[in-house]
């Protein structure tokens, strides 16, 4: 164990917080006075994560590389979380690691090392700490990226389903549960998606899953009041639907589900590529106004014709039971890193855009860490119905593209409220302080690609 005169993780993060008069309590750290890190405000922050101290985890990863998710979640737990505001000190502490593919550019077992951090052969074992009990207070399970292979409808096949059985197999033969967060979708496939859902829901087991999305910056500030009237809703991105597609639909549903009578479920979704794309938005199926709008607010964007640019456009037409309609559009080459969001409402067209941070910080990841934090503290940030309902979303805006057909979705007739549901999301139209400083000590310099150094 470093001593603690010799701890170059709290050094760094004593040196990078920001100055506070007095002491103050933010949701996810404590600082004390001039932002220093005593013994009294560790220990409010124990007080803070809860009665038995900070919670261990198990850090469940296919790949820990520079910039996949496992290290722009799990660096930020082991190291500080970089804010806005500045350094937030971690609530939770990874007490166990698995890494199922480790390659020549893996990162992780030299991270793990450094901060004296097991690392497991199994998901049991690292879940056990090597015993014959469930051993740690929380799971993170980054089910992102590494090789696998894809399917006929171009899909990765993220093993997510095989993962999280494994993890609850654990819990169940433990007979109890702890929180679990899943990064992204449930899985790629909605009978997947919707097996995690009521297996976990069997064990009573908290879930979290989901985007960054949801709580990153918004340009400008946009929160739809719980009960308001909404007609049509757009999500704008770029890439591909299987990869970037599950982004703008967390977009479109984390906004959405906010309308009046809460979330009552898809009716069916339509899947649309090419000019046919083009052809929805002349005939009224798509709004062109709202999608006009969306564009607006994206900086980072081409000038021009948007349809001389984007060669290959995607759209999914989500149609809910309530008669709301909401569309997901991939608008490659013409947004270039841009998210964006409108609606029609009672009150007019809306508009925002979702910014995200680029490297080395990703700090768009941060207010989705601070959120892992304050859940397995505290309690959800968000419905897990949200979602089982993107992921079916997806999958079966995929579908309908490869068969060329509407697909009718009476499964996905979810019902939820987000009422009573509190995320932590940055204040700031767009990233600034320590979201866009460096935030690695100079130890961890093998983790910043040469551009960013």
């Amino acid at each position: 164990m470093k001593s603690e005169k010799n701890n170059p993780r709290r050094d760094f993060i004593k040196k990078s917080m920001f100055a506070a008069a007095g002491m103050i309590i933010i949701p996810g750290f404590v600082l004390g006075k001039d932002g220093e890190i005593t013994s009294v405000t560790e220990q409010l922050s124990r007080a803070f994560a809860g009665q038995d101290g900070i919670k261990k985890i198990a850090f469940i990863t296919h790949i820990y590389r520079n910039s996949a998710h496992a290290d722009v979640i799990g660096t930020k737990l082991f190291l500080g979380i970089p804010t806005d505001e500045g350094m937030v000190a971690p609530q939770v502490k990874i007490a166990s690691i698995y890494i199922e593919q480790i390659g020549a550019n893996d990162t992780g077992v030299r991270i793990a090392k450094m901060n004296g951090t097991p690392i497991y052969s199994t998901v049991e074992e690292a879940l056990t700490l090597g015993g014959d009990k469930l051993a740690v207070d929380a799971v993170v399970y980054v089910g992102e990226h590494g090789e696998y292979p894809y399917n006929r409808l171009g899909m990765k096949l993220y093993p997510r389903m095989n993962y999280l059985e494994r993890i609850f197999r654990v819990f169940d033969a433990s007979k109890r549960s702890v929180p679990v967060f899943t990064d992204k979708a449930l899985s790629y496939s909605w009978l997947d998606s919707k097996w995690i859902y009521d297996r976990a829901k069997e064990l009573q087991v908290p879930m979290m899953a989901g985007s960054s999305l949801p709580y990153c910056w918004r340009d400008k500030e946009l929160v739809h009041p719980i009960g308001v009237k909404i007609s049509e809703a757009v999500a704008i991105g770029y890439a591909s639907l299987d990869a970037y597609g599950f982004h703008v639909t967390e977009i479109l549903q984390c906004m959405v589900e906010r309308r009046a009578g809460g979330e009552t479920g898809v009716k069916s979704i339509e899947g649309l590529k090419g000019d046919d794309v083009w052809k929805a938005i002349d005939s009224g199926k798509i709004s062109q106004k709202l999608v006009d709008a969306a564009c607006d607010t994206i900086q980072d964007k081409e000038t021009g014709n948007m349809r001389e640019i984007v060669k290959i456009p995607y759209a999914v037409i989500v149609n809910y039971v309530d008669g709301t309609k909401g569309t997901i559009m991939m608008l490659d080459k013409y947004v270039k890193t841009g998210w964006a969001y409108s609606a029609k409402t009672s009150k007019g067209i809306v508009a925002t855009e979702f910014v995200l941070a680029g490297g080395p910080n990703y700090s768009h990841f941060s207010y989705l860490s601070l959120n892992i934090q304050k859940f397995i503290v505290s309690g959800p940030v968000a419905p897990i119905e949200r979602n089982l309902m993107t992921s079916g979303i997806i999958d079966m805006g995929i579908r309908s593209l490869e068969e060329g057909k509407v697909k009718q979705t009476p499964f996905l007739n979810i019902k939820y409220s987000a009422a009573g549901y509190e995320s932590i999301r940055p204040s700031a139209p767009r990233p600034t302080g320590q979201s866009i400083s460096r935030f690695h000590p100079k130890e961890y310099d093998f983790m910043i690609p040469d551009a960013f150094k």
